[in-house]
């Protein structure tokens, strides 16, 4: 049945609602395939010349392409295919996928964020990914700031990754995120998409990817939103959305939560809040902070004091202690922690492209890279070094 799949989105294109209304119609991609070829006008004009244009041979071609690459074909009748994601408008047809597509089958939970990351939600993100039980997985993006955070601690924790990509899983987007991308499939994670191995992140993608992120889980946690976020389009596909309490309610970084909670949205308050969503009014958190984090090659950050989680960290003006040039996989990187360490405080991706001469996309590789051995820390573009 697989061919016959490939061809619905050769046929008329990837996310395209026809999909859905054709094979609600017939029942199944070959059904629909008959019907088309008894009667093209199935679809509308606008359709008609690329629908024309696909076969079942190009269907076999594209599949063995696909196989090829290494990346895994899940349909809507895979058991891998996840049975929330079914119940969202306009279900994907085919999601490809790269990585272990058993996770699909793990107690999925979405978290999403704005770029802009404050101080406050960089501090507690690995407070709530620590608290999570390993039977979860999480799910989200590697757009810079919030998600990518969140994929780094839960790689640190021990929790599965699904990255959700608004573009073909050969693509590499955003920019900067080969790294980590690279890292989490490396750690057991998974990598999916509705989109053709080369094809592009366009400007419809991202909404399109939406309701993939919000409808593969039961519960989606809203880490930090200003008005008319992405995130808050992830959490209207959610059957079960949970937004983070801001530490200052007038920040417009937190307008979208803050909105959102007086129509009505629930807060998170605890790992219990996940549990209850899922059904596991039995599961306190008192069990769940006993819990033992689970390293994967990565040094374990310092977890904050309380008051710490409250205010902004008092950097002092005196440099860290320099680490050895021999603890780098690289001196490129060491040059660059020297000059993050030899600022005293945060310093801006743009300052280090002033600095170095280097190009953003470049210092993004050796940015994470750093991150994720531990030795630096970031919050949005700014980065400081570990302490």
């Amino acid at each position: 049945m697989e061919k016959y799949y490939l061809w619905l989105v050769l046929a008329l294109g990837e996310g395209e609602p026809e999909i859905t209304r054709l094979l609600n119609q017939y029942g199944d991609p070959e059904s629909v395939y008959e019907a088309f070829r008894s009667n093209v006008s199935l679809v509308g004009p606008e359709l008609l010349a690329r629908a024309e244009s696909a076969t079942l041979e190009k269907a076999e071609k594209l599949r063995a392409e696909i196989a090829g690459m290494g990346y895994d074909i899940i349909t809507r009748d895979s058991p891998d295919y996840p049975e929330k994601l079914k119940k969202v408008e306009n279900p994907p047809c085919v999601l490809f996928a790269h990585g272990d597509t058993t996770l699909l089958r793990k107690k999925l939970i979405t978290m999403v964020g704005s770029r802009n990351m404050t101080d406050y939600t960089e501090r507690i993100i690995p407070r709530i990914i620590e608290m999570i039980a390993r039977e979860y997985a999480i799910v989200g993006t590697l757009s810079e700031g919030c998600d990518q955070t969140v994929c780094l601690n839960a790689l640190r924790y021990g929790l599965p990754f699904i990255e959700v990509m608004p573009c073909g899983l050969s693509q590499t987007y955003p920019g900067g995120s080969k790294t980590l991308r690279k890292y989490l499939t490396a750690n057991g994670g998974l990598r999916i998409t509705e989109y053709l191995p080369k094809e592009k992140a366009g400007q419809g993608n991202f909404l399109r990817r939406s309701r993939i992120l919000g409808g593969i889980s039961y519960v989606t946690l809203v880490l930090q939103a200003r008005t008319g976020s992405g995130a808050l389009a992830t959490a209207e596909y959610s059957p079960a959305p949970l937004f983070m309490p801001p530490n200052n309610v007038f920040a417009p970084e937190y307008a979208g939560t803050v909105n959102a909670v007086r129509n009505g949205a629930k807060l998170y308050m605890g790992a219990k809040d996940i549990y209850l969503a899922f059904g596991r009014a039995e599961k306190t958190e008192d069990t769940a902070a006993a819990l033992k984090p689970n390293f994967r090659n990565v040094k374990k950050a310092q977890k904050p004091a309380d008051d710490e989680v409250k205010s902004m960290p008092d950097r002092s003006a005196v440099p860290p202690a320099s680490v050895p040039e021999e603890d780098f996989d690289s001196k490129e990187q060491y040059e660059l922690y020297e000059i993050i360490r030899g600022a005293g405080t945060q310093i801006s991706l743009e300052e280090l492209i002033a600095v170095t001469g280097q190009s953003a996309a470049h210092l993004s590789e050796t940015l994470l890279d750093l991150e994720i051995a531990g030795k630096i820390s970031s919050a949005g573009s700014r980065y400081s070094v570990s302490r």
